[in-house]
């Protein structure tokens, strides 16, 4: 009788023993196909397209035996991805394509299956000189985005100030750095070269004064020479310029007439400018040593008011006391009218907040 029950324990071991092995050998075999590719958070729906670095799942079955996998002609990191035989999750690699078939390509060295998809590559984005009045010397910041994803690198980009190659001293995904000559050219052009998409211009001219406003040198108007400085915080990058370093409790909500203004007088427009308003840019540099979050900045042209809200994206402007170059379309500040006369005031308007920010060289520029 023991050795009957014996005999039937050790088959009921190698039976279940039998029957894992075909489970596992029915799971290693079963057919490479793709029934859908979704994203992360939602795996019902299917999706045939995505953006560069987004994460998706592939589903199907015999996804366990996949030893490569391309999304166009781009292989993905097999390290990066999590692989199950009915899933594998990875991230798109953030490389432009070079043949671009708008396919995923699955392969195990024995089959190859493949599915649409179709993926985002966002164009080169260059915004312009971070500071067009960056001291000649100094470094220089380039900014926009994808520099990385076009090759612009310290290594394979290059980039020139007027016909003078530099170098790329550092380069991120969103900025380039070079270093100014000593004797940089005032409205020179930086060019940029992508191994990817060839030259590029980047927006703007060094120092370009176009139709100069006000740049405080010399200072002519009425009211706010208090507001006036040379430096040394911030530092000056072309003379003096206006700072207002005002606390929430010395300009009250809508307390700015005559509490946070700056006026210019004998301010003149260059008549094309007057006449074709929409053809032309206002640009001038800001300097913030406190975050300017709620207060709105007015530019009084006469008796046309534009109130500035940089912060309107939900972003405070802070520029860490560093000069930026802000630039603006003339058109939409004026809307059709042109001022009266040479007035130009700038001033703090609307709610109340800790202010310390600095405004120098006004300018109206054609566009690019």
């Amino acid at each position: 009788m023991k050795t009957l029950k014996y005999t039937l324990l050790v088959l009921a071991i190698l039976g279940c023993g039998a029957f894992s092995s075909c489970s596992d050998d029915d799971e290693a075999i079963a057919p490479l196909s793709i029934a859908k590719v979704s994203t992360v958070t939602d795996r019902k729906e299917a999706i045939d397209k995505a953006n560069l670095a987004q994460y998706i799942i592939v589903q199907g079955t015999g996804l366990n035996a996949v030893t490569s996998i391309l999304v166009n002609d781009v292989p993905v990191d097999m390290l990066e991805a999590y692989i199950t035989s009915n899933e594998i999750t990875f991230p798109i690699p953030r490389v432009i394509p070079e043949n671009v078939n708008n396919l995923i390509t699955l392969s195990t060295g024995s089959a190859t299956v493949t599915t649409p998809l179709s993926v985002f590559v966002p164009d080169l984005r260059i915004d312009g000189m971070y500071n067009e009045f960056t001291p000649a010397g100094e470094m220089m910041k380039i900014v926009g985005d994808y520099f990385d994803l076009y090759e612009i690198t310290t290594e394979s980009g290059k980039l020139y100030f007027g016909d003078r190659e530099m170098e790329i001293v550092r380069a991120v995904q969103d900025t380039l750095y070079f270093k100014l000559p000593t004797d940089a050219a005032v409205g020179a052009k930086v060019k940029i070269v992508s191994p990817v998409v060839g030259e590029v211009m980047v927006p703007g001219k060094y120092k370009e004064k176009g139709n100069m406003l006000c740049d405080y040198d010399p200072f002519t108007g009425w009211g706010g020479g208090q507001y006036l400085s040379s430096g040394p915080t911030p530092v000056a990058i072309s003379g003096q310029y206006c700072r207002f370093n005002i606390a929430k409790g010395d300009a009250n909500d809508w307390d700015w007439n005559s509490v946070t203004g700056i006026s210019q007088l004998a301010v003149e427009y260059f008549p094309e400018v007057l006449a074709n308003q929409n053809n032309y840019l206002l640009k001038f540099e800001v300097n913030t040593l406190k975050p300017l979050t709620k207060r709105q900045i007015r530019f009084y042209f006469s008796q046309i008011n534009y109130d500035w809200e940089p912060f309107a994206s939900g972003l405070a402007l802070n520029t860490n006391g560093e000069w930026q170059t802000v630039t603006l379309e003339l058109g939409t500040m004026w809307k059709g009218s042109v001022p009266a006369d040479g007035v130009l005031q700038i001033m703090g308007n609307s709610y109340a907040e800790d202010t310390d920010i600095s405004f120098d060289n006004f300018r109206i520029v054609p566009k690019d």
